[in-house]
């Protein structure tokens, strides 16, 4: 059951995002889906904080709606195939993937076609699209750049086209749902992603680096057109996921006026990036990282989507401090932020554990100190796990859901990611700090097992498994007041760390009992 769950949780919450979530943006009353179309790519969405949708006629321009389905797993469910295009969340699941409606200031200012400029090109024929996506599948077949040319810069033109987009986000009375006109958005971006899946499936990569090429050249300045081509493009260049698209991603991070949900997608094309063997070098990828980390740091009221996916790329990228300023661990203690944050979502929390044990930490960081993260995680674990037990009666579902984030990125967080070499906490550090690491995860893993225990629990068994899944929290908690790491900083001179839970973990430092293996001694 564990290994289901962590396969599964590895399959949707790290690659689909924790929620599956989509952004949805409201304007003038009408629910507009900002998302790729339903193809096999990944999902991504909206946000941290804000007040539940109270429906689309009362949401205002610019806001940002996130629409929730219920989480699926291959591992559980091998013949539910995933799809990025959900309806919004209306079934019984609601109570605990409810929507949410997010404010984008940036977004506000790109609403207006008028004040954009249309792309022209020649629309080109189904035969053509067709032979492109040929081209993409087989790599024998001899590339013809003209008819990449052609085809990208006609779907390109059909995202900056003005009836089209209105036509989505505000189509006059009595349009016929089937029009051209308004699937056109979604057919276009369809049309410029299924290459990119085709060709990557079978490694054609003399076809990818030029389609990435006419991408760019197209694609890029619809970053500076209206918000659903903006976000559109980035979707596209996101999944494209090539080193060449790198200087893009960053860019848009840096910049002041782009909206968040272009910066989302940009973020997730960095993890792309990665998880597709384009790996850049370890100084670009230092780089990267830190531009992540101070995006994070900008804008403390970030969505929590774009904060998940921040935190994804920082775990893809493994980057843990700047080498010329290391005494600070720049990213990892920008994650360790949010890992300690009582009020961040659990996906959030969740994420910033897994970021954290995937980091690699060298001894040019003095003193860094596993335990604080170590603690810091098994009180996410402890928290989870309470939530599990406490809603399991009335709500199994979002019981099955927390317990997939203790089996994915908190499990993770200690064991490491399959094919990271010496990630997680218990892997990362040795001596005193990695028994102290090693006995919190002990503990956390019999949470993880009471919880996935209780998930195929019969009936009859369901009060004792709840039972059994409270002592396990119980020792957990207790372990970790009774050994509270007497330093809650993270590196030297940092900012202090505060418990998530109550009693003597959350006393200052001085008075905390001391713990043997606070400095932490690395490979």
């Amino acid at each position: 059951m564990l290994s289901r769950l962590r396969s599964a949780n590895m399959t949707l919450i790290r690659r689909l995002g924790p929620l599956a979530v989509v952004a949805v943006l409201i304007v003038s009353g009408a629910s507009v889906w900002a998302q790729p179309p339903s193809t096999k790519t990944k999902s991504s969405g909206s946000a941290k904080g804000a007040a539940p949708a109270k429906g689309a006629a009362s949401a205002k321009a610019g806001s940002v709606k996130s629409a929730q389905p219920e989480p699926k797993s291959r591992a559980t469910a091998p013949d539910v195939e995933e799809k990025s295009e959900p309806a919004p969340n209306t079934g019984p699941s609601a109570k605990y993937l409810p929507s949410e409606v997010f404010r984008d200031p940036n977004a506000l200012k790109l609403l207006d076609v008028t004040r954009f400029p249309e792309s022209r090109a020649r629309p080109v024929a189904p035969a053509e699209v067709e032979a492109l996506k040929a081209m993409a599948a087989d790599a024998n077949v001899t590339l013809d750049p003209n008819l990449i040319d052609r085809v990208v810069e006609a779907e390109a033109a059909r995202l900056t086209n003005h009836a089209n987009i209105l036509a989505l986000i505000d189509p006059p009375a009595n349009t016929n749902p089937n029009s051209p006109t308004v699937h056109a958005i979604n057919d276009a971006t369809k049309t410029l992603l299924e290459p990119i899946f085709a060709a990557r499936s079978i490694k054609n990569i003399n076809f990818l680096r030029r389609y990435d090429k006419a991408l760019i050249t197209k694609l890029q300045p619809l970053l500076k057109n209206h918000l659903i081509p903006r976000i559109q493009a980035m979707i596209i260049l996101g999944q494209s996921a090539s080193s060449d698209d790198l200087p893009i991603y960053l860019a848009e991070l840096k910049n002041a006026t782009q909206t968040v949900w272009v910066k989302l997608w940009a973020l997730e094309g960095l993890s792309n990036l990665i998880d597709t063997g384009g790996r850049p070098s370890a100084a670009v990828q230092i780089e990267a990282a830190k531009a992540v980390a101070d995006f994070l740091e900008r804008d403390e009221d970030l969505p929590w989507p774009a904060q998940y996916r921040a935190l994804q790329a920082l775990a893809a990228m493994r980057q843990g401090f700047v080498p010329s300023s290391p005494k600070q661990a720049h990213m990892a203690s920008s994650a360790m932020r949010l890992l300690s944050d009582g009020d961040a979502k659990p996906e959030v929390r969740a994420e910033a554990a897994r970021a954290l044990g995937m980091m690699q930490i060298t001894t040019a960081v003095p003193r860094y100190n596993y335990p604080l993260v170590a603690h810091a995680v098994g009180e996410l674990a402890a928290t989870i796990g309470a939530q599990i037990s406490a809603t399991y009666s009335t709500n199994p579902l979002k019981a099955r859901y927390l317990t997939a984030l203790l089996a994915g990125p908190v499990y993770e967080s200690f064991n490491g990611a399959p094919g990271a070499r010496e990630s997680g906490l218990i892997h990362e550090t040795t001596g005193e700090p990695a028994a102290y690491a090693d006995k919190v995860f002990e503990l956390v893993k019999a949470v993880i097992k009471g919880s996935a225990d209780l998930l195929v629990s019969a009936s009859r068994q369901i009060p004792t498994r709840l039972k059994d899944l409270d002592a396990r929290v119980e020792a957990l908690k207790s372990h970790l007041q009774k050994n509270p790491p007497p330093d809650r900083r993270l590196v030297q001179g940092g900012p202090e760390y505060p418990s998530t839970m109550g009693g003597q973990a959350a006393l200052p430092a001085a008075h905390a009992a001391p713990v043997a293996g606070a400095t932490a001694a690395r490979r």
